[in-house]
Order: C-alpha cells, then sequence, then structure tokens
C-alpha cells in the first residue's frame, strides 16, 4: 500500500538548495527553448519577407501560373500581409489547432494572396505605371478608417493610401484564412476517404490482413518554399531568353 510523505517547508528548501530541479525550473527551460526557437524563426520570415519583395516582379510577372499550380499556390505566406486594428487586433494569417495532442498549423497560401491582391481594395496605381499591391494596414472598425502601405512591383516604390475601409481591408483578408483551413480540411478527409478505398480492395484480394488504413493515407509529397519558386521562376526566364 502506497504512503503519502507529507515535507515540510523548510525540508523542501533544504532539497532546492542542494540542486533538487523543480517542475518549475523545468518549464523555465523549456520556455526559454521555445523563445529561443521563435526568435529563429522571426529572424526566417524577415529573410523571406525582405526576399519576396525584392523579387516582386517575378511574382507577379507567373502570378497566373503560381495560382494555377497548387505546388506553389500551396506555399506558405502567412507572413507576406500585416495587418490590425483597435478592437480586433492583428490579422490573423496563421492558426495552430491541436488535435489529439498534434499540433496542426493553417496558413495563408500563397495563391490566396494572390487572389487578394487582385481585388481593387488592395490595389493602387503608382506613379511608374505599374500597379502597387497593399502589404500592410492598421485602422478600426468603429471609425472604419485606416492607413495602409504598398509596394511598387516595378519601381519598390513605398506608397501610403488612406481612407479606405479597414473592414474591407481586415474581414476580407480575414476570411480568405478561413477559405485555406475549409480547403486544406476537405483535401484531408478527401485523402482519408482514398485510403479507405485502397485499403478494401487490398482486404477484398486477400492481399491485406491487418486493420492499417493509415498506410494508405499519403499527402501531397514533397512542401515547395519560397526559395524553390524563385529558382524555378529564375531558371524559366532564363531559358525563354536562351530561345527569343
Amino acid at each position: 500500500m502506497s504512503q503519502i510523505v507529507r515535507e515540510g517547508f523548510a525540508q523542501f528548501c533544504k532539497r532546492q538548495k542542494a540542486g533538487l530541479l523543480l517542475v518549475g525550473e523545468i518549464q523555465k527551460q523549456e520556455k526559454k527553448d521555445q523563445e529561443a526557437l521563435l526568435d529563429v524563426q522571426e529572424k526566417r520570415f524577415e529573410r523571406k519577407y525582405n526576399l519576396f519583395y525584392e523579387n516582386l516582379d517575378l511574382i507577379m510577372r507567373h502570378k497566373d501560373e503560381i495560382i494555377a499550380t497548387p505546388r506553389y499556390a500551396n506555399i506558405d505566406a502567412h507572413y507576406l500581409l500585416e495587418g490590425g486594428g483597435c478592437y480586433v487586433g492583428r490579422l490573423c494569417t496563421s492558426r495552430q489547432i491541436n488535435i489529439a495532442g498534434t499540433l496542426i498549423t493553417f496558413n495563408l497560401k500563397l495563391g490566396t494572396l494572390l487572389k487578394i491582391w487582385e481585388t481593387g481594395q488592395f490595389r493602387i496605381a503608382c506613379r511608374c505605371g505599374e500597379t502597387a499591391v497593399i502589404r500592410r494596414f492598421v485602422g478600426s472598425p468603429l471609425s472604419g478608417g485606416s492607413n495602409a502601405s504598398a509596394i511598387c512591383p516595378k519601381c519598390k516604390a513605398e506608397i501610403h493610401v488612406k481612407n479606405r475601409s479597414f473592414g474591407k481591408y481586415y474581414f476580407f483578408a480575414a476570411g480568405k484564412l478561413n477559405e485555406d483551413i475549409e480547403m486544406v480540411v476537405k483535401n484531408l478527409i478527401a485523402k482519408w476517404t482514398i485510403a479507405e478505398v485502397e485499403y478494401q480492395k487490398k482486404v477484398a484480394e486477400g492481399n491485406w490482413l491487418d486493420p492499417k488504413i493509415a498506410s494508405d493515407f499519403k499527402g501531397d509529397g514533397e512542401v515547395c518554399n519560397l526559395e524553390t519558386l524563385l529558382q524555378d521562376l529564375w531558371q524559366k526566364e532564363l531559358e525563354e531568353a536562351r530561345k527569343a
């Protein structure tokens, strides 16, 4: 039979002084490690942010191709659009959901961002003749006012945009992330359904005895990143220039 040993505060302090590793200390170390990882991630996203907007002209030239190619359209773009306002907080372009102890991250996709930039609310004419796109906005849902910052793909000019509807910025962009989440979940369900069908075929053929449907559960293959996309587009334009 187990026995509960009650320890007084004095004994507890002695054990702590002797080097007792407390749960609190373990938690502090975990928090410290997570903060270090976040710092690395922030620097990584800052680098990718600068890389993307330095090559925005290249991206916009191939906009239709990117949207039409799932491998490119599904690239993470949550760090490329910033926004927020009084009472509603920061624009959410990335969400994490805990399902059965597994963290699933949903990010705004590049194809979705390019579609957002097709709307008049997120575009403005630049003096050079090109169309600039909104990449940052702030405002208030109460007054409806806003201030935004756009960048021109051609001359890289920063354009300040005032007095457009804050709601048409914030709620439209927030809704697009929700659409991306819905798309991913439906895709996940569809792939599990396919795995079930494949498993039943194997069972019917007598080739599969154990209930391991998950072994037929497959994803979309290797994830494409921004750097790979840019390399592909540079290579494509180089080959086209050689043929010309």
